[in-house]
């Protein structure tokens, strides 16, 4: 066996091992519950770092775990795999699948050469800025789903298909990831975590309505100083394997010259996906007269309309190739993450390790403000931004109110952090989608730790 071999072998076994290893530990303090959703934890982490496995495949691990060790009903985490997330995910592989197959994407990603640049690192920045922007005002994972597949687009018509071998490509990926949470923070709307956080406001601090711009203003100071800082860093730290996209703006304007005029089937795809982008973030308008339609079934709305239109006696788009196209595992990889998230929170154990890190703040200060941010951040690599924050702000509001402080201010701090998941694909919806179109792990777990 060869030395990649081995190393793949002792990925495969590591995992499981430790899971094993932790539920047969003889560690009465500790249910059994709580002891296997940690084995888990530490297994599919193990896994998506090291891909012993495809990462779909890391993705059903949950259903076969609990179907075997029975620490929680099995059917309680079934819904996981086909919640509005996925359909929305299903929805916009159908949706770029109509750019591929009349070249809509490639025409989009000359735009993007020609409108950006073709140095690398301008066009790394320039995706973040637009992320963080855009997700300050309009919820952060519907963000990464519009923008994703215009970058995967561009991607591929510079020739990079396998984005996990690509530094250029992952890290185009993981900037659009970062802008989507970094700006998710910045204001109320930018995410459930940030609604959430609002609402303990009112319910536990507060005996009045919590106005938008309260927020603003204490926050969004925080959330520029942290894109900068993460602007700064994307600079110097990510290092693609080119300095520039091969070809110059001369040959990108010609390719583009050359493709015409827009034809029908192009100002299908681009109405279409804009259209499912549009209702997506305008929820708030119709949500009143049409309960059901959230983001997610807005775009498999439009995606099942591409299959309608003709073309010239053509279909638009066929099943055939759409799915040939979808990207499968992105379905199962973002629904385990879910998945591990509903499983630590109802064994208890998300709860069982906020319990061991609240003791060492009953001193407030700065300390309890430490802690209870690492908490929060670690709380949001392992489960979603949503539960990490509705774990940790109740212990935060009642630790500061039984030392007789002000927990407002600590409130904000740890709402900001909640949206910080940057490290692992279970840790926020822009950094599933991102894994689910091919991005290293192994890059997006190293510089976001």
């Amino acid at each position: 066996m060869t030395s990649a071999g081995r190393l793949r072998a002792m990925h495969a076994i590591g995992g499981p091992l430790v899971f094993l290893l932790l539920i047969a530990a003889p560690i009465s303090e500790i249910d059994y519950p709580i002891r296997a959703s940690l084995g888990l934890l530490i297994w599919m982490s193990w896994w998506w770092i090291s891909q012993p496995v495809h990462l779909a495949v890391t993705g059903l691990l949950p259903l076969v775990v609990l179907a075997l060790f029975d620490f929680l009903p099995v059917l309680d985490i079934l819904p996981a795999y086909a919640q509005p997330l996925v359909i929305l995910i299903v929805g916009a592989n159908i949706l770029a699948a109509l750019w591929t197959r009349w070249g809509l994407d490639r025409r989009i990603a000359l735009v993007a050469l020609l409108g950006i640049g073709t140095s690398t690192r301008q066009q790394i920045l320039a995706w973040f800025v637009i992320a963080t922007v855009l997700s300050s005002f309009l919820p952060n994972t519907a963000v990464a789903a519009a923008m994703m597949p215009i970058v995967v687009a561009m991607l591929r018509f510079i020739g990079i298909e396998k984005i996990d071998k690509s530094v250029f490509g992952s890290a185009l990926l993981i900037a659009v990831a970062w802008g989507t949470s970094v700006g998710g923070s910045g204001t109320p709307v930018g995410g459930a975590p940030n609604l959430l956080t609002v609402q303990f406001i009112e319910s536990e601090l507060i005996d009045h309505e919590f106005l938008f711009t309260t927020w603003v203003a204490r926050i969004l100071p925080l959330t520029v100083l942290t894109a900068l800082v993460a602007f700064v860093f994307m600079r110097f730290a990510f290092r693609p394997e080119m300095d520039r996209v091969e070809g110059t703006r001369t040959y990108f304007a010609d390719e583009l010259q050359g493709m015409g005029r827009m034809q029908a089937p192009e100002w299908w795809g681009l109405a279409l996906f804009s259209a499912a982008t549009l209702l997506a973030f305008t929820r708030q308008f119709y949500a009143e007269f049409l309960p059901g339609l959230t983001p997610a079934f807005a775009f498999l709305v439009c995606a099942i309309i591409c299959f309608l239109p003709r073309y010239k006696g053509e279909a638009l788009l066929t099943w055939e190739y759409a799915q040939s196209r979808m990207v499968w595992g992105l379905i199962y990889l973002f629904a385990g993450g879910s998945a591990l998230g509903q499983i630590l929170s109802r064994t208890g154990t998300a709860q069982f390790l906020a319990d061991l890190l609240t003791g060492f703040a009953v001193g407030g200060g700065g300390t309890a403000i430490v802690i209870f941010v690492v908490l929060t951040v670690a709380l949001s690599q392992i489960t979603s931004n949503t539960a990490a924050i509705a774990i940790v702000i109740p212990i935060t509001i009642s630790t500061f109110q039984s030392l007789g402080l002000n927990a407002i201010p600590i409130v904000y701090i740890v709402a900001a952090a909640g949206n910080y998941g940057l490290v692992l694909p279970s840790s926020s919806g822009g950094c599933a989608i991102a894994a689910g179109y091919g991005v290293n792990l192994k890059l997006m777990s190293v510089w976001g730790s």
